[in-house]
């Protein structure tokens, strides 16, 4: 398959050799003399490079034939104003709300005394927080704004490694939520036991249920094996974006180089005073989000590097993630901003090109956290389904279909599933399932709610309808979705719902080609194995999982894109393609007036260089993945080589030894927490929220 390299190249040498100008205008906020105002940059480019910019009515026009012209986004400034948390101590901070409950100072020390306890797991340490837990659920189920109430006497002790604007603010947006959430826990079971286990570390992960998969597949078996083939006719080109994460606060010329989780900001509390040491480039900073003239390039690149037009692309995926990270500042008004802004700069850009989107942690009001319909019975109105996450699936499934990527039907399943997830089937006859990873992340608080029970929220009961149809029907089917059911170098999955998950992939690996992630930000892969990966060879491998680069180089990443070569009969993959930016290169960009985007590798190139584990044109089978994890466990070069194009050839490149090479290694063979665990050699959890 060198066709496409070669367009690639040729295509190249062939936009710079056009002279034929066009301007390129962006309007951004400037950080000059103290202060924030708008600016606007014009640049006059080389056609070949304005000509991939694809405009609101060309788009349109290019669409208009399966939908009805489109409605335009229009960004209101006042929805992205910073919230004003106020300093106000509130009624109950310095008392109990009940006799026997704590007091804000009370809270304080006991989170931090957990905290101390340094991530050490055991009996006693386990006990001791799912008491602190039990306790501050008491209190909530009396006072439910408990964390807004009690913000600054709560934070004052902790602002030495948590500063108190992000203390504040992370307590304010959460309250609501979270004092709907823990009286509904069981805090002295195993809801309790998980989320000490990763907020804290003091407790080990429970195992998860014993599964009947009989009754699970309703009496199903899965059938013999699918011969693999050869592509013998053009393949399908498909794109493939992730961690977008536009930054509509970014502000050109503020510090990029800070001291804060979030950087090329002014934020209301920061010191305007004090000098710049590295000013935020107009085209983006390893510390920072995505501005807009970074993110939309992906765009007017694409036709420019890969040497196709738009129209020869069959469709495209994202794999979540659109808003900023900047949690303890978030307003419902800004992440339905970020999120609408997104898809019209995507729908601009795409040139009429379908896009099957997935939501991501960070695609929903306060971040991560998504009640699900089914819990309505065990929370209050305030913070459950119907207030709480049914106007963003309503906003968003509205916009797909707006832009014709899902018809009217595949849009309302979105809201009428109650869990954000739809099934769509291409033109082509692919179906394409995409599911709300928020169900298994670990961030997600409501998750927690029966977190070590067997499907509370239904979807992999839908899930499983969806694949039985599909088998049914010998349909191909491709998942997508947010983040990683297994490990890379962390773990961020509840362990049961990855745990189905894992199962689900083996009793369908026929009929599912791949299934597509985003998350980490990094390029990454996993495979999964038959018989819950008990053994662990090229025989056994079932499925490969796809660990999508982000756009975002938040932090210390290259922006990175890619497409897939798709065989249009079986639906298999036969080549992938990624690109990057290299974010070093921001002065070049700005004196040449626009994002260099060059071709990274092929996976088919760099990890089968001499042919010998794939025949021509067969497609990357998860045996042909197999093979390419036994080369980076026992060759150190291949090693090297995955652990730099994870960070998309981020410089300089940073040896991973160590505990972290021990998660990498285990982290491509382990797609279930579960698996993950159990080749570290503990049920203990590797990661925790504070």
């Amino acid at each position: 398959m060198k066709f496409p390299l070669l367009a690639a190249a040729a295509w190249a040498l062939l936009v710079h050799a056009e002279d034929v100008t066009s301007p390129l205008t962006f309007t951004y906020s400037t950080f000059t003399n103290r202060t924030v105002a708008t600016a606007t940059t014009t640049y006059t480019l080389s056609s070949s490079v304005a000509s991939s910019v694809v405009t609101s009515d060309t788009a349109k026009k290019s669409s208009s034939s399966a939908h009805s012209t489109p409605k335009s986004y229009t960004v209101n400034p006042a929805d992205l104003a910073y919230p004003s948390f106020s300093n106000v101590v509130g009624p109950l901070a310095s008392s109990a709300p009940a006799p026997g409950l704590l007091n804000a100072t009370q809270l304080a020390y006991e989170a931090l005394a957990l905290i101390l306890q340094l991530k050490a797991a055991n009996s006693t340490n386990c006990q001791t927080c799912k008491n602190v837990m039990s306790t501050v659920a008491a209190r909530m189920k009396v006072q439910q704004e408990t964390l807004s109430d009690i913000a600054t006497p709560f934070c004052l002790p902790l602002q030495s490694f948590l500063p108190m604007p992000i203390c504040i603010g992370l307590l304010k947006v959460a309250s609501t939520d979270i004092g709907g959430i823990f009286p509904a826990m069981d805090m002295q079971g195993d809801d309790g036991q998980t989320i000490c286990a990763f907020m804290f570390g003091s407790c080990d992960l429970p195992a998860p249920p014993l599964l009947d998969l009989d009754t699970l597949f309703k009496g199903t078996k899965k059938p013999a094996p699918r011969e693999l083939s050869a592509c013998t006719k053009e393949p399908l080109k498909v794109l493939h974006i992730s961690d977008y994460h536009l930054d509509m606060r970014y502000v050109v010329g503020s510090e990029a180089n800070c001291t804060g989780p979030v950087c090329c900001r002014v934020f209301p509390y920061t010191n305007v005073s004090t000098p710049i040491n590295e000013p935020a480039s107009l085209f983006g900073n390893y510390l920072c989000d995505t501005p807009e003239a970074l993110a939309t390039s992906v765009f007017r690149s694409v036709p420019k590097v890969t040497g196709y037009e738009w129209s020869d692309f069959s469709f495209g995926i994202f794999t979540g993630d659109l808003v900023s990270h900047d949690l303890w500042e978030l307003t419902e008004p800004y992440v339905l901003s970020e999120e609408l802004e997104s898809y019209q700069q995507f729908f601009d850009g795409m040139g009429g090109v379908k896009l099957y989107p997935t939501l991501g942690n960070h695609d929903t009001y306060p971040h991560a956290f998504t009640a699900f319909r089914d819990q309505n019975s065990v929370l209050p109105h305030n913070a459950s389904y119907p207030v709480q996450e049914k106007y963003n699936y309503q906003n968003v499934s509205a916009a797909w279909e707006n832009y014709g990527w899902l018809t009217a039907k595949e849009a309302q399943m979105v809201v009428n599933s109650g869990l954000g997830i739809y099934r769509a089937v291409t033109s082509e006859g692919l179906v394409i399932i995409s599911l709300n990873s928020d169900v298994w992340y670990y961030f997600n608080l409501y998750a927690y709610i029966g977190a070590n029970k067997i499907d509370m929220t239904g979807m992999f009961g839908k899930l499983i309808d969806y694949l039985l149809e599909a088998e049914s029907k010998n349909q191909a089917v491709w998942l997508i979705q947010h983040v990683n059911v297994g490990g890379s170098t962390d773990y961020e999955a509840l362990p049961a719902a990855t745990d189905l998950y894992y199962q689900i992939i083996d009793r369908f690996n026929n009929t599912i080609r791949s299934t597509f992630f985003g998350h980490t930000h990094d390029d990454e892969l996993g495979v999964f194995y038959t018989n819950n990966a008990t053994e662990q060879t090229a025989q056994t491998a079932a499925n490969v999982a796809y660990i999508m680069p982000s756009v975002t180089a938040y932090t210390n990443l290259n922006a990175g894109f890619r497409y897939y070569l798709v065989d249009p009969d079986s639906f298999d993959i036969i080549d992938s393609l990624t690109y990057y930016a290299n974010l070093s290169n921001t002065k070049e960009w700005t004196a040449n007036g626009d994002v260099t985007w060059e071709f990274e590798y092929s996976a088919r190139d760099t990890y089968d260089p001499t042919g010998t584990l794939l025949a021509p044109n067969a497609p990357l089978s998860a045996a042909f993945w197999h093979e390419v994890t036994q080369e980076i466990y026992t060759n150190e070069t291949m090693f090297e080589t995955y652990t730099d194009l994870r960070t998309k050839k981020f410089r300089p490149y940073t040896p991973v030894t160590g505990l972290a090479r021990n998660l990498t290694l285990c982290g491509l063979r382990s797609m279930s927490v579960p698996i993950y665990e159990r080749c570290l050699g503990s049920m203990q959890s590797t990661t925790s929220f504070l």
